[in-house]
């Protein structure tokens, strides 16, 4: 598949550059992020690198012509590969975009876009249909995609028939990171030694609830005027593909049909079902309806060891319920690193949550004094876990039923929807992004998925890179990660040099009285080329950023030492890290 190489964005008011020199040729190889060509922009050059590896198949616009921002330049192929008819290249400045005629116009000109669209977005033929862009599903992935494409100057329409935010906002990640923020001051106050009367100090769990309400409505109510701020119209109903052009919408005022040029999928998900355990919602229930219980059980026992269910282990632990972790892996949170695993699995249990491992629900026996989880351990040896309430918090499923897929004739990759790296289905014209990728079912990934896929179908050319995205737990201490761990390394053959700094040697930790936790950055030992890392401990879920940044930005383990961290401050934890890499920490005994 092409590659388009596109003349980036080069500042917020630059609408155009000039390409002074390319340095390759028409059939050159090249190789992601290797410098392509140079640009003039309001007197400051850029060099621009590849998208991508392959071989230069075709310069669009040669050294010397100056076009608009998005403009596609180039073309990258595969090796054998034949670059497309529709890339033509332009043969000198004469046939760059000429300048306005200065004769004024009749009627007033209309305010430009933030953006515009490239040369090769095929702008004439949306003007047969009644919107640019249609995003079905108002999440974390379809409501930015859609501002996304409405800055860049298209004409959009958001079909969602729930509440705006999807479950992230509604039922998920808004929802359970208020109730952890108010349990927070709690457990500090009770793992302190300097207040009194701590032991008696409860949380009223229905105020809590009303809290997290009223937080969600703030936030939908905010997500919606940003739509009206970038001239997206919201359509409150169910969309379904009639053809791949065509969706019929149903809502409260009826249904009618609506053609788009392109259209992006973006239906998210629900929480997952264990088979031989039926939800009730009364005593068997799953974690939508754990975010709007009104007190917190006596006992709960939780199936699921994965982020949803540690998440909910600490908020209800520390409302007083007697919790159980049942997992059927071998550790929770898997495939997060060992060492960060072990830490956050003591932390949990000095809440006194039990922990089962390698353990399969089997069955709900109901009786008058509540539920009863059958359970087999990895032996085969049955038990019985006796508790007022059942959660189930296996993960969750992509919602791919309807909104007409069979219509559309999509591949699928097993339960999801088949995309390549440009967030392009296997029909041409539609997008899918988010939880119904299956890719990371994380709503940032799904944001930057929706950004990824407008930019890609409004003209330029961008990849999803899920090397550089977070993984996040907010439980006490917090757990983020992100790139590779040090045992994804090895697995790939990797050399690698490890740094590491506990937060016990952290002044401002120790200050915080949160200095259980830990900093592990994992990198080249030549280079110093940053792989990955992940933290344990208070705030890692903002420390990560300083990780991640990096990364982008291609900096070395020197780079992230040489870095001035205020003191006292927790990210100095990730320069002492980088440090330790170099065998340099200073506070590292």
């Amino acid at each position: 598949m092409a590659v388009e190489i596109v003349l980036p964005m080069l500042g917020v008011t630059v609408e155009k550059g000039t390409i002074i020199e390319w340095f390759k040729t028409e059939g050159d190889p090249v190789k992601k992020g290797e410098s392509l060509y140079v640009v003039e922009a309001d007197k400051v050059t850029t060099e621009v690198e590849s998208p991508g590896d392959g071989i230069l198949g075709r310069i669009l616009v040669p050294a010397g012509v100056e076009v608009p921002v998005l403009t596609v330049v180039g073309v990258i192929v595969a090796k054998g590969e034949a670059v497309p008819d529709n890339y033509q290249p332009m043969a000198d400045a004469s046939q760059a975009p000429a300048p306005a005629a200065p004769a004024a116009p009749a009627t007033p000109a209309p305010e430009p876009a933030a953006d515009a669209y490239s040369a090769a977005t095929p702008q004439a033929d949306a003007q047969n249909y009644d919107y640019d862009l249609v995003v079905i599903g108002g999440g974390p992935g379809g409501y930015v995609a859609a501002i996304r494409a409405g800055q860049m100057g298209a004409k959009v329409l958001l079909a969602e028939k729930d509440t705006l935010g999807g479950t992230c906002l509604n039922r998920g990640c808004i929802p359970t990171k208020s109730l952890l923020s108010d349990v927070h001051p709690l457990h500090q106050i009770r793992k302190s030694a300097v207040y009194t009367g701590a032991s008696k100090l409860a949380a009223n769990v229905a105020k809590m609830m009303q809290r997290k309400d009223e937080v969600v409505t703030r936030m939908s109510a905010g997500v919606e005027g940003l739509l009206k701020a970038n001239k997206v119209t919201l359509a409150k109903s169910e969309a379904k593909f009639v053809d791949p052009h065509t969706l019929e919408l149903s809502g409260p005022d009826g249904t009618k049909q609506v053609t788009a040029s392109k259209v992006i999928i973006a239906t998210g998900s629900r929480p997952s079902e264990v088979p031989p355990i039926p939800v009730d919602g009364k005593t068997v229930i799953n974690s939508d309806h754990a975010l709007s219980l009104k007190q917190a059980p006596k006992s709960l026992v939780i199936i699921g060891g994965g982020v949803i269910g540690v998440e909910l282990a600490t908020i209800f632990s520390l409302l007083g319920s007697q919790v159980t972790i049942v997992e059927l892996l071998p550790t929770i949170i898997a495939g997060e690193d060992p060492e960060v695993v072990a830490a956050l699995k003591s932390a949990l249990e000095d809440l006194g949550i039990e922990i089962i491992t390698e353990a399969r629900a089997q069955k709900v026996k109901k009786g008058k004094n509540g539920p009863s989880l059958v359970i087999s351990d990895a032996a085969g040896n049955d038990r019985t876990l006796k508790a007022s309430l059942v959660l189930v918090a296996v993960g969750r499923a992509p919602n791919t039923e309807g909104w007409g897929r069979d219509a559309l004739g999509l591949e699928m990759d097993g339960p999801f929807v088949k995309v390549n790296p440009r967030m392009e289905t296997s029909v041409p014209g539609v997008y899918a992004i988010g939880d119904v990728v299956g890719k990371s079912m994380l709503a940032h990934t799904a944001s930057e998925e929706g950004v990824v896929a407008v930019e890609n179908l409004m003209g330029s050319s961008r990849q999803m890179d899920y090397d550089r995205i977070p993984n996040c737990i907010y439980t006490f201490p917090e757990v983020a990660s992100v790139g590779l761990s040090e045992a994804q390394a090895a697995s790939r053959g990797l050399k690698v040099k490890v740094g590491k700094f506990p937060y016990r040697f952290s002044g401002k930790a120790a200050a915080m009285g949160e200095d259980q936790g830990l900093v592990k950055i994992v990198s080249d030992p030549e280079l110093g080329e940053i792989l990955g890392g992940c933290i344990v401990g208070q705030h890692a879920t903002d420390l990560i950023g300083a990780l991640i940044l990096a990364m982008e930005l291609e900096a070395t383990v020197d780079d992230l030492g040489e870095v001035v961290m205020g003191h006292p401050t927790l990210a100095e934890t990730v320069k002492e890290a980088a440090l330790d890499c170099l065998g340099r920490a200073i506070h590292k005994p």
